[in-house]
């Protein structure tokens, strides 16, 4: 056998399942439908699968005492191979080990592979006979012009946001564009970044790549991503890494840019990442949506799909005693029960900010008032901030504490932010659920969460050193001390962890112009598959108020097309903000349609028809569609446009027209029968108006 020469005139070495070291000049591993390929000379490794060669030239950097290394430049590489058994499955472990001269730890990049699947996951792990630390690697690193998608203008890369904070939004972008930032198709290699996952596909095949993290306990991490010009369509970098901050992560703190805590020992991992190829790049976000509720399940709810109302939509800093007592009879007496809202019984009533306009024996009364109602209170708490109060103010609950000892500093300067490690916070914490649990309260809406995953320059618990870290140990401390019956959904958050809350609201605030419609579903356009790893996903409080009908369907149909429904008006008939006529009459003929809120105690969101197609001015999906035994529910949008119409190509959505029964199948809001020919399904959108179509299949 032939010994291959390596740059550093050092031999590649395999060891085989017998534990015998064979020298060799290459070494291909394959299991399942993927090959891992190392090249000996320059020690990049390649992923095919099938025929499909779809990421060259890839090598793990990482960062160690300062300087950052990539094993290009190691001087060996080991490859050993195994069965495993993994919560993900069972298959095999292939992991290559290179060494490098000198202190530099050695690397271990491992790669876990299942029989028939179109992904596989690795992880790089750091190791030393000495204590060593990171707050960097990266388990995939190219900068190959890599073409892994058909040659067309319908190529995109996908850009997730960290949180849902300041109204930030999803990205389907060009490869290309004429600067960056710049939506239009240019000469210019699109430059980006994507949060914990991507996905880069082909938008007329629907082929493409999706990677991202599985695992949330330590970093943030992130996919840097360029395109190439025009219609190139191949990828010149690609790193997927473990150690992002960023002004969308907020480290950004006044300025300064706070860097990624490190993480210490003899050995240093990074999360563990998914990459995937797959016929369609919706089925591989799903997928990995899916892997990540395997390595961190989601958080337990056996109740129905929630119904309810919420404050803030309607009556915002207004909260008062009246007004919220004659919100709950008004549910009670004109929605609850009728037309199919909450029809297993199950109603929150939610207090959001500003529920501190009451005093404890009003609160008290009110959650009284709710239960004799048949309906459950809800309350609001952002237990990672400190708005109010002084650094001298005790802490409620207190163990001794004072609210300035619990505050994080960034680059030496005292923040709002309160230490999730914290005895104080913890304490505060306890304080507030036993009370609010007291009450009787089963629903709390947690809001400004990112404030606790935020870098700082140190935490009260010393064994905390990331903002992750930290976010972790307060959130499992808030979920465990709430119990497993009361149901936590996240307003302001990060996207991951995500197995302390039932629901997380998928976009920042939404109200009831088309324009936050649009926005709203901006964020189910890309973000549908959180459904995977949270309950379900939270379009918002829903508010018609003095918005025109078409506004009001489009907007009740944002909720049906993500399976959750929380009323936002403001239905008070008593107290000191009244709410008006028009939006409480609304309220009675919007939520008690059968046929709609059917689809919605479903639980379950829609799937965009497409992912390279934008509309209005948050650059959104107007299709979305949801497969259920007997039927297709279709919801079809117009952004502030013109009227449209024509026929819907229902191929496009995998519906074949032959197999709808026409003669039952109709238009929810219209009531009125489908008409589908060859050309297809024929639809007429008004300005701001949506049709929700729904589609039976043939028995």
């Amino acid at each position: 056998m032939n010994i291959g020469k390596l740059k550093t005139c050092i031999s590649l070495l395999v060891l085989a399942a017998s534990g015998a070291i064979t020298p060799l000049s290459g070494a291909t591993f394959e299991y399942g439908k993927w090959a891992i390929n190392l090249d000996s000379d320059s020690k990049e490794v390649t992923f095919t699968k099938g025929d499909t060669k779809v990421l060259s030239g890839v090598t793990v950097r990482f960062k160690y005492d300062g300087d950052v290394y990539d094993t290009a430049d190691a001087t060996s590489a080991t490859i050993t191979d195994k069965a495993m058994t993994d919560k993900a499955g069972d298959g095999r472990q292939c992991t290559i080990t290179y060494t490098f001269d000198g202190s530099v730890p050695a690397v271990d990049q491992t790669f876990y592979l299942f029989d028939g699947r179109d992904y596989f996951l690795t992880e790089v792990t750091l190791k030393s006979d000495t204590k060593i630390k990171s707050n960097y690697i990266a388990p995939v690193y190219t900068t190959d012009d890599n073409l892994f998608l058909p040659v067309d203008n319908s190529n995109r890369l996908l850009t997730v946001p960290f949180d849902n904070d300041g109204f930030v939004t999803y990205g389907s972008h060009t490869l290309g564009c004429t600067g960056q930032g710049k939506p239009a198709t240019g000469r210019v290699p699109r430059d980006t970044i994507s949060f914990e996952v991507t996905s880069i596909f082909n938008g007329n095949t629907n082929l493409g790549l999706v990677v991202g993290s599985v695992e949330h306990d330590n970093w943030k991490s992130a996919v840097r991503m360029t395109g190439s010009p025009m219609s190139q369509s191949y990828m010149s970098r690609l790193e997927c890494y473990s150690g992002a901050t960023h002004a969308a992560t907020r480290d950004d703190y006044n300025g300064y840019l706070m860097e990624h805590g490190y993480l210490s020992g003899n050995e240093v991992k990074s999360a563990r990442f998914m990459v995937g190829y797959f016929d369609d790049w919706r089925t591989g976000l799903e997928t990995f949506g899916e892997i990540n509720e395997v390595y961190a399940p989601k958080r337990p709810w056996n109740g129905p799909t929630p119904f309810g109302w919420n404050s803030w939509g309607g009556m915002g800093t207004n909260v008062n005693y009246e007004g919220v007592l004659s919100v709950s009879d008004f549910v009670k007496e004109n929605i609850q029960g009728k037309g199919g809202f909450a029809p297993d019984d199950v109603v929150f009533i939610g207090l959001d900010s500003y529920w501190g306009n009451l005093d404890w024996d009003q609160l008290e009364d009110f959650c009284n008032h709710c239960r004799a109602n048949g309906q459950t209170p809800g309350i609001y708490a952002t237990p990672f901030n400190n708005w109010t109060h002084g650094d001298g103010d005790m802490v409620e609950g207190n163990n001794g504490y004072y609210y300035g000892d619990a505050l994080l500093y960034v680059n030496g300067n005292k923040t709002g932010r309160m230490d999730p490690t914290h005895p104080a916070t913890l304490s505060l914490m306890n304080y507030q659920i036993d009370r609010f649990k007291a009450l009787g309260i089963k629903y709390i809406k947690l809001d400004f969460l990112n404030s606790g995953s935020c870098e700082a320059d140190g935490f009260y618990n010393k064994d905390i050193t990331t903002g992750i870290q930290a976010y972790n140990y307060g959130m499992k401390h808030f979920a465990e001390r709430c119990g497993d019956d009361m149901f936590i959904v996240l307003s302001i958050s990060p996207l991951f962890p995500a197995q302390y809350a039932n629901a997380r609201r998928i976009s920042c605030d939404a109200w009831g112009e088309m324009w936050h419609t649009s926005y709203m579903l901006n964020s189910l356009s890309f973000g549908w598959w959180l459904d995977r790893v949270y309950s379900y996903n939270d379009p918002d409080h829903l508010c018609m108020g003095d918005r025109s009908n078409e506004e009001n369907m489009s907007r009740i149909t944002s909720a049906v097309c993500s399976g959750y429904c929380m009323i936002g008006d403001n239905l008070s008939t008593a107290g000191s903000y009244i709410g008006t006529a028009q939006s409480q009459e609304k309220a009675k003929n919007y939520f008690t349609r059968p046929e709609i809120n059917e689809i919605i105690n479903l639980g379950r969101s829609f799937r965009p028809g497409y992912g390279h197609k934008l509309f209005g001015r948050n650059n959104t999906v107007d299709l979305f569609y949801l497969e259920t035994d007997d039927c297709w529910y279709v919801a079809y949008f117009n952004y502030e446009e013109a009227t449209k119409k024509g026929y819907l190509d229902l191929n496009v959505l995998g519906i074949d027209r032959e197999q709808v029964d026409t003669d039952r199948s109709t238009e929810l809001w219209f009531n009125k029968k489908v008409n589908i020919d060859s050309r297809g399904l024929e639809y007429e959108l008004p300005y701001n108006q949506c049709k929700l179509f729904r589609l039976y299949k043939k028995q």
